[in-house]
C-alpha cells in the first residue's frame, strides 16, 4: 500500500474549508483528475453515503464507488474509494491563527502485485503526489477566492 501526505494552509475558518467537504457534488470542481461524479445523494453527506465516479489518471480513465466512512465536523472527513485503485483519502481539518491548515492522507493499492507496485514507482506514485498538490492548490484557490 503506498501513502500520500500534503497539507496547504488556507486563509479562511475551519468552518468554510470544511464546508466543501459536504458538498461531494462539486469535486470536479478541485479535484485534479476528476472527471465526474454521479448519484450524489441531495443534502449533506452522512457515513454510509456512497456515490460513483469517473476518474482520468494519465489518459487511463477508471470508475468506481466512495463511500464517506467518517466525519467529524470541521475537523476530520475519511472517504474509501473503490474500483480501478481502492484508496482511502483522510481529509484533517486544523484551526490554525488567521485560517486552517488541510492535510490529506491517500493510502492506495495498484492492483496486480508485482507489476503494480512496479507500475507504481515509475507512474501512479508520481501522478498522485501531483495531482494532490494540484487539489490542494485548487481548493486553496476556491476558497479563497
Amino acid at each position: 500500500m503506498a501513502e500520500i501526505k500534503k497539507s496547504i494552509f488556507i486563509n479562511a475558518p475551519v468552518e468554510k474549508v470544511f464546508d466543501l467537504a459536504l458538498h461531494q457534488e462539486r469535486i470536479p470542481e478541485w479535484l485534479a483528475g476528476m472527471e465526474a461524479v454521479h448519484d450524489v445523494p441531495p443534502g449533506p453527506p452522512e457515513v454510509g453515503t456512497t456515490y460513483k465516479w469517473t476518474y482520468n489518471m494519465s489518459g487511463m480513465r477508471f470508475q468506481g464507488t466512495n463511500t464517506v466512512t467518517e466525519i467529524v465536523p470541521n475537523a476530520r472527513f475519511v472517504v474509501q474509494s473503490t474500483g480501478g485503485i481502492d484508496s482511502t483519502w483522510i481529509w484533517t481539518y486544523e484551526p490554525r491563527e488567521g485560517g486552517t491548515l488541510l492535510t490529506c492522507e491517500m493510502s492506495y493499492t495498484v492492483p496486480g502485485g508485482g507489476l503494480g507496485k512496479f507500475a507504481d514507482k515509475l507512474l501512479v506514485e508520481r501522478t498522485n503526489v501531483k495531482n494532490l498538490e494540484r487539489s490542494l492548490a485548487n481548493i486553496k484557490k476556491l476558497i479563497e477566492g
